[in-house]
């Protein structure tokens, strides 16, 4: 009971505190409300930075990215055309901006994005003709290549030195529930686990293309652990 009624006059409290303060209402339009940094208000897309990988295509759980690309004359790689957020769809879940390499997602403050045209709220994004825009090849060099190296700042870069080491600690203790998203089999993810605990090295680097690049973390894991069952029993790891 004293438990009870402990809890009672609290909850009493904090209504009656609410119930006199000022109120906080604010007069929009013409006032605005604050906005968190990380408050997601609009989806954006840079065109300069895609390198049409994909990546976040297979990131959105609702199919709201696409893109059209055409191939390059005499060459295997393929230059961007344009590129379609349809903004209804949209679940402002991150997970696109996550998955970019190049940075070429982002959200922005902007969060007036009502229209009384359904059309509308699909979003094309169009590069201006004669501009150049990086090219998808394995290995090439981005055009211009400034567009893979864009400006990021100390926290951002400081968030991602801090889940690499996450991710380095989960690997150094096992970290076989990791490696398994990377892996076709558990079989795989303990062979994977038990030779990144013995090796530094490729545990750093497989921990920031985790972070980086999770489609190159898949290819590089899978081929390490192709390359650890063809070892001969008794072989010794180089």
């Amino acid at each position: 009971m004293k438990m009870f009624g402990k809890g009672l006059l609290k909850g009493l409290g904090i209504t009656l505190k609410h119930g006199v303060e000022k109120p906080r209402t604010i007069q929009y339009p013409e006032q605005r409300p604050f906005l968190h940094q990380r408050f997601r208000g609009c989806l954006e897309f840079d065109y300069r930075n895609c390198i049409v990988c994909g990546m976040c295509i297979k990131a959105c759980p609702n199919r709201v990215l696409s893109f059209e690309t055409a191939p390059i004359e005499g060459s295997k790689k393929k230059r961007l055309l344009s590129y379609t957020i349809d903004l209804q769809y949209c679940l402002f879940c991150n997970l696109c901006v996550e998955a970019c390499p190049t940075h070429t997602l982002f959200f922005v403050h902007n969060f007036e994005l009502s229209t009384d045209r359904r059309e509308q709220i699909k979003r094309v994004y169009t590069p201006p003709a004669g501009v150049q825009v990086p090219v998808a090849a394995a290995g090439a060099e981005l055009i211009p290549p400034e567009a893979l190296e864009p400006e990021v700042d100390a926290a951002a870069e400081a968030k991602r030195r801090k889940q690499i080491e996450a991710i380095k600690t989960a690997l150094s203790k096992g970290g076989q529930k990791v490696l398994a998203k990377y892996v076709d089999t558990e079989e795989d993810a303990a062979i994977l686990a038990e030779l990144l605990q013995a090796d530094e090295k490729k545990r750093d680097k497989v921990a920031a293309l985790i972070v980086d690049d999770k489609e190159k973390a898949r290819k590089a894991a899978q081929a390490l652990v192709a390359k650890e069952k063809s070892r001969p029993a008794g072989g010794e790891t180089q």
